[in-house]
Order: structure tokens, then sequence, then C-alpha cells
């Protein structure tokens, strides 16, 4: 984690921290090394900030992609609960 404190400028960071703690959650990949990057970067004000607008987007992408497979599921359960039903 040295090594993105480092590399990249305050503002870069700051949205690869968002980035990572929003795709993280999304590929079950924990977010808690992002978050205290982040506190330890930017402190507790930004900090929180930065973390609260990545876990927000986190939590949103799963119910979009969700929202946009929603159909496809509910048909697929109801297809074989109608076939098991059949036989």
């Amino acid at each position: 984690m040295e090594w993105e404190a480092t590399t990249f400028g305050r503002p870069v960071l700051a949205l690869v921290l968002v980035a990572s703690l929003a795709l993280f959650p999304v590929f079950f990949i924990p977010s808690g090394p992002s978050m205290w990057l982040a506190g330890m970067t930017f402190g507790y004000g930004l900090g929180f900030v930065i973390i609260m607008v990545g876990t927000t987007i986190g939590m949103v992408l799963p119910y979009l992609i969700g929202l946009v497979f929603r159909d496809r599921i509910h048909v697929s359960h109801f297809v074989s609960l109608v076939t098991t039903n059949l036989d």
C-alpha cells in the first residue's frame, strides 16, 4: 500500500481509492486496506468522504447488476418450478 501513496498524486490516489472501494466488493475482495490507506493519507474528514463515496458506489453496483439480470433469474426459477411440478 505504501507504493500507492508514493506513486500517485493526491487527486489520482483519491480516484484510485474510490474505484477500489467501489469495485472490490463486486468481486468479493476485501476493501479494508483501501479504507485504511484513505484514512492514513487523507485524514479523518477527507478520508471519510472518500470512503463513503467509494462504498456507496460499491453498494449500488451489485444492485444495478442484479436489477439488469432480475428478469432472467425470476424466469429461470419459475420455469424450473413449473417443469418439476409437471412431472
